[in-house]
């Protein structure tokens, strides 16, 4: 099972329709990108990455 298809079946379950998902990845195209957020991808960090980019990402998730 790829990141997407876990990420559908994941948000197919009622405990986790609203559970935050931040997708670590080495996929960098734009249609992949745009098929994690209809899956339900609240954010994409693309591999390698800078921890300061998965900080971003986080902060944008928990602050308000």
């Amino acid at each position: 099972m790829d990141g997407i298809s876990f990420l559908k079946s994941l948000k197919e379950k009622q405990n986790h329709r609203f559970t935050p998902v931040i997708m670590l990845t080495t996929e960098s195209q734009e249609s992949k990108k745009q098929e994690g957020k209809a899956a339900g991808a609240k954010a994409w960090v693309v591999k390698p990455f800078k921890p300061e980019q998965m900080l971003e990402a986080v902060s944008k998730l928990i602050l308000p």
